[in-house]
């Protein structure tokens, strides 16, 4: 039997078992469910699926991660997120939806399995941050932070974070790749959300060991008129 035919076996018997109205025991199955299993059941984006596909991520060990990822993981959720984000959150299950796709990707990031393989295979961070176009801020509040994250994890990822923001400018008709930061610091009340951004400019700037090159990242700020802004916050 093929790993594809064992999949979809797997998935039957799953359904026969459990009925298509059972979401705590289908979340529960996933907390012990192969990676297989875990790729047929993300085909069907829910807030249970997802629930159960984090338990999962965070029990798992690094053979079960790896197949995982091997097996497009990352590429479903980051899909799945992008798709969401396309669609403005005018609804609260969307909403919902989008926020636990993001807490599954964080989670794959804690791990160091996870982290390594999206440092390196170039264009998950890309994807990643096309999860800003949405007006979810708890969704943008864990993007801005796994852009952190990555910056201060390596070289690697602080020069991924700024390709993917750079990305970002291009995308959305930006004139500068900072654009998008400085204008959810200006426009936002929320102050967890404004100290997440305040911690993704120091990581930015402070993500590499040049100091040439962390003053051009801090003029870059200065010049959209970060210090402008830090006076207006105390």
């Amino acid at each position: 039997m093929s790993l594809k035919e064992g999949a979809h076996t797997k998935w039957g018997v799953l359904k026969q078992k459990l009925g298509p109205q059972d979401p705590e025991q289908i979340e529960g199955n996933m907390e012990n469910a192969d990676p297989e299993l875990c790729i047929r059941l993300l085909q069907i984006p829910s807030v249970v699926n997802y629930s159960g596909l984090k338990k999962r991520l965070e029990s798992s060990d690094d053979d079960w991660m790896v197949q995982f990822l091997e097996l497009s993981g990352l590429d479903l959720l980051l899909e799945a997120l992008d798709r969401l984000s396309g669609r403005g959150v005018a609804r609260i299950a969307d909403a919902l939806l989008q926020l636990t796709c993001i807490n599954c990707v964080r989670t794959l990031m804690n791990s160091h399995r996870g982290i390594e393989y999206i440092v390196n295979n170039e264009g998950y961070v890309r994807k990643l941050s096309q999860a800003l176009d949405t007006s979810n801020v708890m969704v943008k509040k864990q993007v801005f932070e796994l852009l952190a994250a990555l910056c201060i994890y390596s070289p690697e990822g602080h020069a991924l974070s700024l390709d993917a923001l750079e990305h970002y400018k291009a995308v959305k008709n930006q004139q500068y790749r900072f654009s998008v930061i400085m204008n959810e610091l200006s426009t936002s009340d929320n102050v967890p959300y404004m100290v997440t951004l305040l911690s993704a400019i120091n990581a930015i700037i402070f993500g590499t060991e040049e100091l040439r090159k962390r003053v051009q990242l801090r003029n870059e700020f200065i010049g959209l008129q970060l210090l402008d802004l830090l006076t207006k916050l105390r």
